[in-house]
C-alpha cells in the first residue's frame, strides 16, 4: 500500500553514544523537508518523546485522537504509539527524545514508578496544560546542557535536570488529580497491563489475568477502575480496539490475518467486534486513514 504508515527509531549520531536528544520544535519542524518519513503523516514511535509548546497553537495526533496544544501544553508519547503532527512553522518549544536502554541505563529504580505514570497512556492523556514556568527555565537548561561543546559528565547532567523534570510534572499532574493513585495500585496495574500485553491473543477474559495475579476478579476491576475509570472488560476491549487500529495503520496485513493476530477464530466476529467499539469496520477505519 502507498500510504503504509512507518515505523521511526532512534538515529544516534556516530559522534553521540547517548540516546538522547533535545530539539527546539522549530529546528524540528523546520528538517521536516528532509525527513524521508514526514512528520504529519501518521507514524509509529519506536522511542519515549515529550513535547513542550512555549508559542503557537495547534493540533497534535496521538492514537488516532486530536490533542489542541498552546503554549505550556506537555505531552508523553511513550514507545510504540501512533503520532503524526500539525507542521507549525510559527509554533516553539522543545522535543526531547530517548530510548528504553538510556533510561534503564541511567534512572534508579526510584524513578520507575515516576516514568510509568506519566508514559502510561492507559492511565493518562497524553496532554497536560501548564502554566508554570518553571518548565520553560528546565527545558532550556537540558537544552543548554544537551548543546554544550564540553562532554565531560554531560549524560550524568542531563539525567539529573531529567530527573527533576519528572519530579515537576509529577506536582503539577497530582494537583489535576482529584484522587492521588495508591503507588502499590499503579504497580499491580503495570503487572496487569504487561500480562495483558502477552497474553491478549490467548484471552480476553479478565478473570484469567486476575488469576495469573493470584488476586479476585472483584479486587482487578477495582483497580483497574480506581486508576483508569474503566472496567477491567472495557479495559481490555479498548487495548484490544487500539492493538488493531496500529496494525491497520502500520501494515498491509489483511483483515484475515488480523483476525487471528488479535486472538479471534473467525473474521466475521472480529469484524463484530471492532464494529462495535468503533462504529467501523476495519477495512472502512483504514480507508478512512489512508484516504
Amino acid at each position: 500500500m502507498e500510504n503504509n504508515i512507518p515505523k521511526v527509531f532512534f538515529h544516534r549520531s556516530k559522534k553521540e553514544e547517548m540516546e538522547f536528544e533535545v530539539l527546539t520544535l522549530k529546528h524540528f519542524f523546520a528538517r521536516n523537508i528532509k525527513l524521508s518519513c514526514p512528520l504529519d503523516r501518521v507514524h509509529r514511535v519506536d522511542f519515549y518523546q515529550i513535547l513542550y509548546f512555549t508559542e503557537g497553537q495547534g493540533k497534535h495526533y496521538v492514537d488516532f485522537n486530536a490533542y489542541n496544544y498552546s503554549k505550556g501544553s506537555l505531552f508523553f508519547i511513550s514507545m510504540g504509539q501512533v503520532q503524526a503532527f500539525e507542521v507549525n512553522l510559527k509554533a516553539d518549544g522543545f522535543i526531547m527524545l530517548f530510548t528504553e536502554a538510556f533510561f534503564i541505563k541511567n534512572m534508579f529504580h526510584s524513578d520507575l514508578l515516576s516514568f510509568l505514570r506519566l508514559f502510561n497512556y492507559h492511565q493518562n492523556s497524553s496532554i497536560i496544560d501548564t502554566s508554570e514556568s518553571v518548565f520553560d527555565t528546565l527545558l532550556n537548561e537540558i537544552y543548554n546542557e544537551y548543546s554544550y561543546t564540553e562532554s565531560f559528565a554531560r549524560e550524568e547532567m542531563l539525567t539529573t535536570l531529567l530527573k527533576f523534570f519528572f519530579i515537576k510534572v509529577e506536582r503539577v499532574k497530582r494537583t489535576f488529580d482529584s484522587v492521588r493513585k495508591n503507588s502499590n495500585l499503579v504497580i499491580k496495574f503495570t503487572e496487569f497491563k504487561y500480562l495483558l500485553g502477552i497474553h491478549f491473543r490467548e484471552t480476553r477474559n479478565a478473570g484469567d489475568y486476575a488469576q495469573m495475579l493470584n488476586i479476585s476478579y472483584n479486587h482487578l476491576n477495582k483497580i483497574i477502575k480506581n486508576i483508569t475509570g474503566k472496567t477491567a472488560k472495557s479495559f481490555i476491549d479498548t487495548f484490544i480496539i487500539l492493538e488493531s487500529k496500529r496494525h491497520l495503520a502500520v501494515s498491509e496485513i489483511s483483515i484475515k490475518e488480523l483476525t487471528y493476530l488479535m486472538g479471534f477464530d473467525e473474521q466475521t466476529n472480529f469484524v463484530k467486534y471492532f464494529k462495535k467499539h468503533t462504529s467501523f469496520s476495519p477495512v472502512a477505519f483504514r480507508k478512512m486513514l489512508t484516504g
